[in-house]
């Protein structure tokens, strides 16, 4: 009888067995490691490990930390050059013309503001504007809202809570003089309000690190400013942020010896603004890297800009280039 039954299932069991083996090797069951280097390349594992193990970046997966080096430089490389390239770019039509086509100022207040502004060596237009007409700092904004094509956020009505602890770090925006001027209760959407140049890196890094969707808009300069100072003094400035590291290679080992530390699952880089902005994933919890790109270093020291930098005493970290300080700050 045993026989019997046996041969009637044994057609149906070995097909079984066949569709089974065949759909533990479809390739979106199966995962490699991304890195062509690596000895492990070419051998499949079970997708569910890469929940458990290596780290994730550029929707690729690693199976273990020293094998996202190289990559990792290359993009590096590629983001820096992209800052080279767009330093050297014109943006948008001058706004001491916008101001002057919409009636504001007259030719001769613009030729005698830039004499001052070239005398002086520093200040944007519209501070030496003020120094010889009557101003107002709407009309700048709106001016500055048309040369870049965003519409006037009034964030000079609005009262301001402290940044969320999972928003964009403040060191960025500070930098770029820009901040969340409203954000949706999902988190989904989030308005930038810029008081100078409408940077795309920002918004673009922000979409990325975040997982939201942004919008540009323009506020007046002293809103701006005031707001940016009560975070600064609000916020926590978890963020670790670094002034010297440049080199692509040396940026890559320092990324990854904190995403070993902090034993990271996914990694994210982008640029942003004046920055190369590295986070960190790990259940959930986000940690930032920055790397403050060359030009923005000189700004920063002739602007007298106060951001809370890490700062690591070479005598404590020759080896780890910060670790101590990213374990003690967990």
């Amino acid at each position: 009888m045993l026989p019997k039954l046996f041969q009637v299932f044994e057609g149906p069991w070995k097909w079984a067995v066949k569709k089974g083996i065949e759909i533990l090797h479809c390739e979106h069951l199966m995962i490699r490691c991304a890195a062509v280097e690596c000895s492990r390349h070419n051998l499949p594992r079970p997708g569910f490990i890469a929940r458990y193990s290596g780290v994730r970046f550029q929707n690729r997966w690693y199976h273990r930390i020293a094998c996202l080096t190289s990559d990792l430089t290359l993009e590096l490389e590629h983001l820096l050059l992209g800052y080279t390239l767009d330093r050297g770019k014109p943006h948008r039509l001058p706004i001491g013309l916008l101001l002057v086509n919409r009636g504001v100022i007259s030719s001769e207040n613009l030729r005698e503001a830039l004499r001052l502004q070239r005398a002086a060596g520093h200040g944007k237009l519209g501070h030496w504007l003020r120094q010889i007409v009557a101003l107002e700092e709407g009309k700048l904004t709106a001016a500055l809202g048309n040369q870049w094509g965003c519409p006037v956020f009034p964030l000079e009505q609005h009262a301001f809570t402290a940044l969320a602890a999972d928003g964009p770090p403040l060191p960025i925006l500070m930098a770029a003089r820009a901040v969340p001027a409203h954000t949706t209760f999902e988190g989904r959407q989030m308005h930038i309000a810029f008081s100078d140049r409408v940077d795309h890196t920002l918004l673009y890094g922000i979409e990325e690190v975040l997982g939201c969707r942004t919008h540009a808009c323009v506020s007046q300069e002293s809103a701006v400013s005031r707001v940016l100072e009560e975070l600064n003094g609000r916020c926590s400035g978890n963020e670790i942020c670094f002034d010297t590291v440049r080199d692509p290679h040396e940026m890559a080992t320092t990324i990854c010896n904190y995403a070993r530390q902090l034993d990271g699952r996914e990694l994210k880089v982008v640029r942003a603004g004046s920055f190369i902005w590295a986070a960190l994933f790990t259940d959930g919890i986000r940690r930032d890297l920055l790397f403050r790109l060359p030009a923005a270093a000189v700004d920063a020291r002739n602007e007298g800009t106060t951001l809370r930098n890490k700062v690591f005493p070479s005598e404590v970290d020759t080896t780890m280039d910060g670790l101590g300080h990213a374990r003690a700050a967990q």
